[in-house]
């Protein structure tokens, strides 16, 4: 279990979107997500000095930027419509620039931040990736840290997608429409390891770290027992990754 389990829950109750139409929405993310947010909010303070100043991507819902916050991390936030969770913003004093990191330079100058969070945000990327990564760098000071973390294309679940239904990611449309049913992309494609760690050597980052995260999924108690004794010896097979990585000078 992680250690911030706790704290995360806290804080996905105490926020809540100002449109009551995303309501639904949010509660069911929140509750996907929440094991994995505990994780990031771990994650972070392993890897990076409390007194670092972290970017996020992607910041809303801001249930991760909150919790740093109340860790007494400096986080800035960025997200493409930031007052889908204004009122949350403001009670909890969150700094989120709104701002098209697919298609805008970011507002910031360069090496200002010591590490940079894109967790679950590459899949989601439509337009060009190789922008928006190296205006991250661009803000990242040398030797500073990414952190990134993606749904992994060669898990069980994968393989299973594309042996059962043909297909390697949810439903492309229903993906798209998202943009105008809460605000955001939904997902592009999935990648596999390899195929993001050498995208950020392309763009000037050094990966150091692998982890490989998620549990296997079923509501039958012994299949779920088997496929997590699975994914204890196969780690790879597991639903999602992060990567963590250091800016080259």
């Amino acid at each position: 279990m992680p250690e911030h389990m706790d704290l995360v829950e806290d804080v996905i109750g105490c926020i809540r979107p100002d449109d009551e139409e995303l309501l639904g929405w949010y509660r069911n993310y929140a509750e996907r997500q929440k094991k994995r947010l505990a994780f990031d909010v771990d994650y972070v303070r392993r890897f990076a000095d409390p007194t670092a100043k972290l970017l996020e991507f992607g910041s809303t819902p801001p249930i991760l930027t909150v919790a740093l916050t109340r860790l007494g991390m400096s986080v800035t936030g960025l997200d493409l419509k930031p007052e889908r969770f204004r009122s949350a913003m403001n009670a909890q004093e969150l700094r989120i620039e709104r701002v098209d990191f697919e298609t805008e330079r970011l507002p910031l100058e360069d090496g200002r931040y010591d590490v940079v969070i894109f967790n679950e945000v590459f899949e989601h990327l439509r337009i060009n990736p190789i922008f928006t990564l190296r205006e991250a760098r661009r803000v990242l000071r040398p030797g500073g840290t990414l952190m990134l973390s993606t749904p992994n294309l060669t898990s069980w679940k994968g393989w299973y997608f594309f042996a059962v239904k043909g297909r390697l990611a949810p439903d492309i449309y229903g993906q798209y429409d998202k943009l105008g049913k809460i605000g955001h992309m939904g997902h592009v494609r999935v990648y596999s390891v390899g195929e993001v760690a050498t995208f950020l050597e392309r763009i000037g980052f050094r990966v150091t770290v692998v982890i490989h995260r998620g549990e296997f999924q079923s509501a039958i108690r012994w299949r779920k027992r088997l496929g997590d004794t699975a994914l204890r010896a196969l780690p790879r097979l597991r639903t999602s990754f992060s990567l963590i990585a250091d800016r080259v000078p």
